[in-house]
């Protein structure tokens, strides 16, 4: 059966976290995780206040990298946020995004996401075996002060590039490629990774960004602005190619983003492309694309972002409308 979740991103002033913590497990969401982006409020933290203020749904990254955090301190932080949950973390890894104003290159980042997944699973479990990665290494000395809970902390991949898709099998419990909405592109995703796990307990889900409201119109444009963010970064590359997104359409959003213009950006977003891969309108609306995307059987479906106009009101219509008529 599918686990529902939602992914909170840093776009809230911290002291609402709590409220939105209650209010998700108010309603049948396994999952309550949150999106590791440097330009919004810091992770960690967010996690920990959602951590304190739920008692039943999992809580982790959705997705952290390891491009600006040694694996050591990852592994640290998730054994912690173990403990200050009695056992319900969880930990979404990938390649990162928006680094590129830093000047930070996410090189080779399959083997620096596979690093940090095995690197953090070794010092969970207090392994002494000495490891020799090609960016990150540990000798049998590097030990936590501390015995984390869990030896090992259930782990799943943000991604959908064609070798993360084939690699992901062999170091994590589960793949879950974002900006699915359409179930062409996942069911692609879903069926090579299932043949290079080649064992039954891999698991396959997928993120949705998702803009829900009464209103229909509102929840759209909040939709476009929120899709204008992604669209014209590389990573979505193998999205645009698979729906054969306009190039033109994709270049003026491109091109309205670099010079910080959100609003006009998300004009350039039509119709089609912001059916393809965000969940948005009312729930009638939601609860209809949300069937055919089931109907592909996906693991997890995590519903991603500012979740609509209205996030309280957002929540009530995912936990009270939408999420009973598809179960």
């Amino acid at each position: 059966m599918t686990e529902f979740g939602i992914q909170l991103h840093g776009t809230f002033p911290m002291g609402r976290y709590p409220e939105l913590a209650r209010a998700v497990e108010s309603y049948p969401f396994d999952e309550l995780t949150v999106h590791d982006v440097v330009w919004w409020r810091p992770v960690w933290p967010i996690l920990t206040l959602l951590a304190e203020h739920t008692e039943r749904v999992l809580v982790g990254p959705d997705v952290t990298h390891p491009y600006l955090r040694h694996p050591a301190e990852t592994a640290a932080c998730i054994a912690a946020l173990d403990e200050l949950s009695s056992g319900r973390a969880i930990l979404g890894v990938g390649a990162g995004s928006m680094l590129e104003p830093l000047g930070v290159k996410a090189s080779q980042p399959l083997v620096a996401v596979r690093e940090l997944v095995e690197l953090t699973q070794r010092l969970l479990a207090r392994s002494r075996e000495p490891y020799a990665g090609a960016l990150f290494s540990a000798e049998p000395q590097a030990q936590f002060f501390w015995e984390p809970p869990r030896p090992h902390i259930p782990t799943f991949v943000g991604a959908f590039a064609p070798r993360m898709v084939a690699e992901a099998p062999r170091w994590a419990d589960e793949l879950r490629p974002p900006g699915i909405w359409a179930p062409d592109f996942f069911l692609d995703v879903q069926r090579r990774a299932m043949v290079a796990a080649a064992r039954d307990d891999f698991r396959v889900g997928c993120d949705v960004w998702i803009s829900i409201g009464d209103d229909r119109d509102e929840a759209r444009a909040l939709g476009r602005r929120i899709l204008a963010q992604f669209l014209p970064l590389r990573v979505f590359e193998p999205h645009v190619a698979f729906f054969e997104i306009d190039r033109a359409e994709v270049a003026a959003v491109g091109d309205r983003m670099a010079a910080g213009d959100v609003a006009a950006a998300a004009t350039h977003i039509s119709d089609r492309t912001l059916d393809t891969f965000v969940a948005n309108g009312n729930a009638a609306d939601v609860v209809s694309g949300l069937q055919r995307l089931l109907e592909a059987e996906p693991s997890t479906v995590t519903f991603s972002g500012r979740l609509g106009p209205d996030p309280e009101r957002a929540l009530e219509l995912l936990g009270r409308d939408v999420l009973p008529a598809v179960r």
